[in-house]
């Protein structure tokens, strides 16, 4: 009797250790399926029509409608896996006013950055996300604001904390960001680089 409580109780154990192991490789092969589609994926480019703006976004994002009233001049693209959504987002702010510096600062404070960094005309805030004042759990921003005459531009992305090391294209691409369209490189012989086009 006592033999077969024990084998019962190696077998639930087992059981479990089996099942914790295949969450952990499905959690890790979503991990390496997004890293490996953003390792290869082609960039598009959206040219908002009233801004000139210019992000470019993974092929297989998806294009999404946004319910802001600043809808004319905010473009939304999102990436839903079955573990994780990122979401890259281009709009415009007016800037009242304020310098580089004060800027960052008062955005830091509404958007409850904890890190900031500024450059020749610009600024970038990331920390966790925030919507609505209420902190959502395990995942963060990163954004990157141009001044130009008025107004920011803004580019961000909303990111799960788990999937950060598997999104270094999109942060390389928030941090190189020019605003307006960047000069097509010069081409070989034979090659083509076409990115399609979305405008608003």
């Amino acid at each position: 009797m006592r033999k077969a409580i024990f084998t019962f109780i190696a077998l639930i154990v087992v059981a479990a250790s089996i099942d914790w192991i295949r969450s952990c490789q499905r959690e890790r092969s979503d991990s390496e399926l997004l890293k490996r589609e953003l390792t290869f994926a082609n960039m598009y480019e959206y040219h908002d029509k009233d801004f000139g703006f210019v992000i470019r976004y993974p092929s297989f994002f998806n294009e999404e409608s946004d319910s802001s009233p600043q809808k004319n001049r905010h473009a939304r693209f999102a990436y839903h896996g079955k573990w994780a959504t990122v979401v890259l987002e281009g709009y415009v702010i007016y800037n009242r006013g304020q310098s580089l510096s004060t800027a960052m600062d008062s955005l830091a404070q509404v958007l409850h950055a904890t890190d900031r960094k500024q450059g020749d005309g610009y600024f970038i805030l990331s920390g966790q996300q925030y919507e609505n004042g209420n902190y959502i759990p395990d995942y963060s921003f990163y954004s990157k604001f141009v001044a130009h005459q008025k107004l920011w531009y803004v580019y961000t992305m909303v990111y799960p904390d788990r999937y950060k090391h598997v999104l270094t294209r999109l942060f390389h691409e928030i941090d190189t960001w020019q605003v307006w369209e960047r000069p097509m490189p010069r081409l070989k012989q034979g090659e083509s680089q076409t990115p399609r086009s979305v405008s608003e």
